[in-house]
């Protein structure tokens, strides 16, 4: 059997800032969740700086079969790890370019935990060239190497940290349209968001 599947984003990088809220586009027929036999959202909030994260942070997913905004209803909710990330500035240019784009040159890795984890990589110039990479391995104590080779390039403005939060929600069939809106009512935590979708809407 062969699946016909269609992929997009409803958000890019983005940075929730302190008390900020930030809502998606909608996913509706215009992407074809009309049409999809099984629909996934996968949301990502990774930390972005060092600050305690005390407060409640996190996303709600909002379904509705009407076409009115009285219509909106909760489907899933989600929050951030409570923690104080760790973070390493990069220690020279990474990524795309360099002799091995898949290593990440850091002052140190002791502070990432080990093989398999998720980590942010931030790029503080541009937060849409941001990622979240899988640690393959630890190159002496100067490299993160991720599974694969980096796309973007990166310099010593850029961080690495590693807490990251990863959902995969799959939608109700019964609904018309999605959307996720964020919030973050940490006094002085931020993040960094992304939504990306998934549709199966036919198996032959």
């Amino acid at each position: 059997m062969a699946a016909t599947k269609t992929q997009g984003q409803l958000l890019d990088w983005t940075a929730l800032t302190d008390d900020a809220g930030i809502e998606t586009d909608i996913l509706d027929d215009t992407q074809g969740y009309n049409d999809s036999i099984k629909a996934m959202l996968h949301v990502t909030m990774c930390h972005k700086d060092t600050n305690d994260n005390t407060g409640t942070p996190g996303f709600v997913v909002l379904v509705r079969a009407g076409s009115t905004d009285e219509h909106w209803v909760k489907w899933f909710r989600g929050s951030a790890t409570k923690t104080t990330a760790n973070a390493q500035v990069l220690a020279a240019a990474s990524g795309s370019g360099q002799a091995n784009p898949e290593r990440i040159e850091v002052a140190a890795t002791a502070n990432f935990d080990g093989i398999g984890d998720r980590v942010f990589l931030l790029d503080a110039g541009a937060i849409a060239n941001s990622t979240v990479v899988t640690i393959k391995d630890f190159v002496t104590n100067d490299y993160v190497e991720n599974i694969d080779e980096l796309v973007g390039a990166y310099d010593t403005s850029d961080y690495l940290y590693d807490v990251v939060d990863e959902w995969n929600i799959e939608l109700p069939m019964s609904c018309d349209e999605a959307k996720v809106l964020f919030f973050n009512d940490d006094t002085d935590s931020e993040f960094a968001v992304r939504v990306d979708y998934s549709l199966v809407d036919d198996i032959s």
